[in-house]
């Protein structure tokens, strides 16, 4: 006999041998058993949920010769015939290749002629919800009042599409997606009958990535044992077959993002896209991994995280503690709209790699709120505390922004007072220091640190902006930004210390650095090196400006 998918092979023959639709199979045995068959059916539900194969159970169940407590024997020869496709009686249609209304007007010329042997005509529709209107309105009235001897079952994944009309003429049962660990029961059953060997994690992946379809889950099941003959089934082989990784990947993705470190989490991008990976799939799983944190600590472990393993429920109640709902409902959304919007991109690295960044920098996001209020709460706090509006990183509490520099306790490295220790700087730039500065710019960016979080954004700073200076602030340093680079490096604290650091090194000079948007130097009355020399020739100064 040919190979035939374990999802055929071991398709269930009996309402008995259907799993997960308990109660959509004790209706339907009822009604074989007391002869209130109806003359249309509507299955609904999503793939894999066995809509099909209950409605090739009815057709033999009511066409059995001998049935057994609502259950077709499957010894007849009704039953043989209707399982083996050969029946005349049973007759199936698929709606989203024959959809047009020559279709159903064949129906309704067959259906006046009486089955040749058994008791009912069966017709078997499926993805009803494909046909087109005329098809539909040529199929109503003998939808409505068929012949004694027809029955219609109707198959599809979104009955909303369908006509008021079809639904009221129809009995409807709603299939459910099937319990992962139902599922993770029967796949064991079926390796079994297989003679196949498997980790108990590894079945249980399976159960989980098939997402309530068991038919998915055999055919995930009948994928990797192809891929492995004769050996046995890991959880590492699952996650091969199915192209993905291992969850701890993903629990270090949210430890980075919580902790703001951009470097690493696209680096860890970067080695699964190298190591084969799609960028889809690797979204795809990051933000079910998400969603699973979410709800685990949004209903304590409890619910539908019933099903989980008991090192996956220690897992997620420690990675639950790293962060508030608030923070996982935005890094769920920043995910969800990349996930749209890879489907149309054709730079889906490039758009990946922003997202990841915005899930590590929400202040720079629009729109977030959360990232708002948090930093009008620490303006405020720290304006109590007597420390000027100006002197305020911004940053986002908590974050690592937050923790660079002088400790949460206002303490430096030597443990003298931070404060004291700002005082004790020389901030004041002169204006021949300024020039100065000015000249050797792309020199002091380039000697900025190359690791961690300021990978590459000294040679960023070095082309894309230069100096400017305000007559009446001369302790501040102010460094223009287009808007797009502003929402990326403007709120970073770790790169402004550095900056500050690099000129006191080089200068012996500590001016406050602050970027702004390049719309607002006018408004600011900033200064480059040109202007500010013309200022300067105005009032009677002159000096050689040094040339990098």
């Amino acid at each position: 006999m040919n190979y035939q998918a374990y999802y055929r092979k071991y398709r269930p023959r009996t309402f008995d041998d259907v799993k997960g639709q308990e109660v959509i199979v004790r209706t339907l045995r009822n009604q074989v058993k007391t002869g209130r068959i109806a003359h249309a059916y509507l299955f609904c539900g999503s793939r894999g949920t066995g809509k099909t194969t209950c409605a090739k159970i009815l057709a033999k169940a009511i066409n059995c010769e001998h049935p057994v407590d609502g259950n077709p024997c499957t010894e007849c020869a009704s039953c043989r015939a209707i399982q083996a496709g050969t029946s005349m009686n049973v007759i199936e249609m698929d709606a989203a290749s024959q959809r047009g209304i020559d279709s159903f007007r064949q129906i309704i010329s067959e259906i006046a002629y009486p089955p040749t042997e058994g008791r009912y005509k069966v017709y078997i529709i499926d993805e009803v919800h494909m046909l087109t209107p005329e098809a539909f309105n040529a199929f109503l009235k003998t939808l409505e009042e068929p012949p004694e001897y027809a029955v219609f079952i109707l198959a599809t994944t979104d009955p909303q599409r369908l006509l008021p009309t079809v639904l009221s003429r129809c009995q409807r049962y709603d299939f459910r997606r099937i319990p992962t660990a139902v599922i993770e029961e029967r796949v064991r059953e079926v390796l079994d009958m297989e003679g196949v060997s498997a980790q108990a994690e590894a079945v249980h992946m399976i159960a989980r990535r098939s997402e309530g379809a068991l038919r998915d889950a055999l055919s995930i099941a009948d994928q990797c044992v192809s891929f492995f003959p004769g050996e046995e089934l890991t959880y590492d082989h699952v996650l091969e077959v199915l192209g993905t990784v291992n969850t701890d990947v993903y629990r270090q993705m949210l430890s980075d993002a919580v902790h703001g470190d951009a470097a690493s989490l696209i680096g860890r991008l970067d080695q699964l896209l190298a190591d084969g990976r799609d960028v889809r799939q690797i979204i795809s799983d990051l933000t079910w991994y998400l969603r699973d944190v979410l709800i685990f600590k949004a209903s304590a472990g409890s619910g539908e995280m019933e099903d989980l393993l008991e090192e996956d429920r220690e897992e997620l109640l420690e990675d639950s503690d790293l962060v508030s709902e608030k923070q996982l409902m935005y890094y769920i959304e920043v995910l969800s709209d990349l996930t749209a919007q890879l489907r149309i991109s054709s730079n889906r690295r490039v758009l990946a790699e922003i997202a990841l960044i915005r899930l590590c920098r929400p202040q720079v996001s629009p729109g977030n709120l959360d990232a708002l209020e948090s930093r009008v709460s620490e303006i405020e706090k720290r304006i109590e505390e007597g420390i000027p509006a100006a002197a305020i990183p911004a940053a986002l509490p908590g974050g690592p922004q937050a923790g660079a520099g002088p400790d949460a306790a206002g303490k430096d490295a030597s443990g003298k007072d931070a404060e004291e220790a700002q005082k004790q700087r020389v901030k004041a730039v002169a204006p021949q220091l300024f020039q100065k500065i000015a000249a050797q710019w792309k020199q002091t960016m380039n000697s900025l640190p190359k690791e961690g979080n300021l990978q590459g954004r000294g040679q960023i700073l070095a082309m894309l902006c230069e100096p400017h200076y305000s007559a009446e602030d001369p302790e501040t340093l102010y460094l223009p930004l287009t808007h797009n680079w502003y929402d990326s490096l403007a709120y970073d604290q770790v790169l402004r210390e550095q900056i500050m650091a690099a000129l006191e090194e080089k200068y012996g000079v500590c001016p406050e650095i602050r970027f702004v948007d390049v719309s607002e130097r006018a408004s600011r009355g900033l200064l480059k090196v040109e202007s500010r020399q013309e200022a300067l020739k105005n009032s009677g100064v002159d000096f050689p400006i040094e040339i990098e």
